[in-house]
């Protein structure tokens, strides 16, 4: 009697669990699909599409459905490869991202994680929820307080599914090159842009900064440095052979010359901080690795410079490195949330500092001392994990490594003590992937035990 209690007991958690999850993710899709189709709406009249491309969406959506259904893979790789095209908002990617999600669920291409499987990131999530609720009504319900708490669910949604979907290492590596597409066709455009060749479309802000298809530099710059370094980790722990080696290593300097030319500072600390983390995990476990890091690095400076001197940058590069008056704007901006943080316990709520330019401080400002710490928690969950992988057994893996997730997460993290970095989608992304990449490792350690235990039962006679 007690085993069959116990049992219906497990059985329900099983159960319930999962389905906490699920209710999350349907509500936050119910919301993000009405704000997009709002937003929609509102820009329509703006745009004066032909009758023919708005007679057209309805089949594109239809075949997009169709293709979600029968190769789901597929239209993974093609929504990640319109990640980095985000000139309106809601972005392709971000309907392609709901369609996804929809699909999935649908056809149980994907299952919500267990609630403990990681409970400090759970709690997190969800004390990060509910300090943006708190924080929205204590101040008033608004449309600018409405529209960045949906953008901000959306961000902790596409989280989920970036861990529902890349718990596989198949899977996770669609993901991947789909993200490297995107970089590639952000990065290309910009370097020939600089050197002169005619665009139809701008992508390069105020003559001396690239920007691609981002709306901001300081955006465009950190996007790039997570397929670099990706592909710099296939190249120092290849999975099968060095066939493709030369390539991935011109397209890694492509994209760490593109970063270098969004001149943005964070952005260059950003890649300076995970190169150093990463030099630190490859001379630790092999010391010929990292000297292959440093020659990298020193093609990479080598061909900056080059280029920059090509295009005439070094005067601007040089004043660009020194303090600007509008840093010192920043720096006011950041003081004054600090102070509205801790006189304001629910905070000033969703879009309530903006130009904030700190993740953590516009977190405290608007959602106080519960959002910062939920979203220092949830970070930690991830990040501590990720660390004690890297240094115990090496992090090996045939898609990515621990040790360049580490550095990747941590040098956005130290970005984002300079920029607002709450609604980055390839932060998310980043945060995603570990988690899936924990819990990869995880069911991987739990299977050779299951294995032995179903050997024993065999051995002695019990039935399994």
């Amino acid at each position: 009697m007690i085993d069959q209690q116990q049992n219906g007991r497990i059985s329900w958690q099983t159960k319930i669990r999962p389905g906490i999850a699920s209710i999350f993710i349907g509500l936050a899709i119910s919301i993000l699909a009405s704000i997009a189709v709002v937003l929609i709406a509102r820009q329509l009249p703006n745009l004066e599409l032909p009758v023919t491309m708005i007679l057209g969406i309805p089949v594109v959506g239809l075949m997009l459905i169709l293709i979600g259904v029968l190769k789901y893979d597929w239209l993974v790789f093609v929504t990640f490869c319109m990640i980095g095209f985000v000139r309106v908002e809601p972005a392709p990617f971000d309907l392609l991202l709901v369609v996804l999600l929809a699909i999935g669920l649908a056809t149980g291409k994907l299952s919500p994680p267990d609630l403990k499987s990681r409970p400090l990131v759970w709690l997190g999530l969800w004390v990060l929820i509910v300090a943006n609720l708190l924080s929205m009504l204590g101040n008033g319900v608004t449309f600018a307080s409405l529209r960045f708490l949906g953008i901000t669910l959306y961000m902790l949604l596409l989280f989920i599914f970036v861990r529902m979907y890349a718990v596989k290492q198949q899977a996770m590596r669609w993901l991947l090159i789909g993200y490297t597409v995107a970089a590639i066709l952000n990065a290309i455009p910009v370097l020939v842009g600089f050197f002169g060749l005619y665009l139809p479309f701008s992508v390069i802000a105020w003559s001396t900064r690239g920007v691609g298809f981002f709306k901001d530099a300081n955006v465009f710059g950190p996007f790039l440095i997570v397929s670099s370094f990706w592909l710099i980790d296939r190249v120092i722990h290849p999975p099968n052979q060095r066939t493709y080696s030369v390539l991935l290593l011109a397209v890694a300097i492509l994209l760490g010359i593109g970063t270098m030319l969004s001149l943005s500072r964070g952005a260059w600390i950003n890649m300076i901080l995970c190169g150093g983390i990463y030099l630190l995990f490859l001379v630790r476990r092999t010391p010929r690795k990292g000297l292959f890091l440093l020659a990298f690095a020193l093609m990479l400076i080598l061909a900056s410079l080059v280029v920059f001197r090509s295009l005439g940058l070094n005067d601007v590069i040089l004043a660009h490195s020194q303090l600007q008056d509008y840093d010192r704007l920043r720096f006011n901006i950041q003081r004054e949330g600090l102070i509205v943080g801790f006189t304001s316990p629910l905070g000033l709520g969703p879009a309530g500092l903006p130009n904030a330019h700190s993740l953590y401080v516009k977190t405290f400002a608007e959602q106080g001392f519960l959002g910062l710490a939920a979203l220092c928690i949830l970070i930690g969950g991830l990040v501590f994990p990720l660390a004690r992988q890297t240094f115990t057994d090496g992090g090996k893996s045939d898609v990515i490594t621990a040790g360049v997730l580490l550095a990747l997460i941590v040098g956005q993290l130290v970005n984002s003590l300079v920029i607002d970095s709450m609604h980055w989608r390839h932060l998310w992304i980043a945060l995603g992937l570990a988690w899936a990449y924990l819990d990869m490792h995880m069911e991987k350690k739990e299977e050779p035990v299951a294995s032995n235990k179903e050997k024993r039962s065999g051995i002695l006679g019990y039935q399994p």
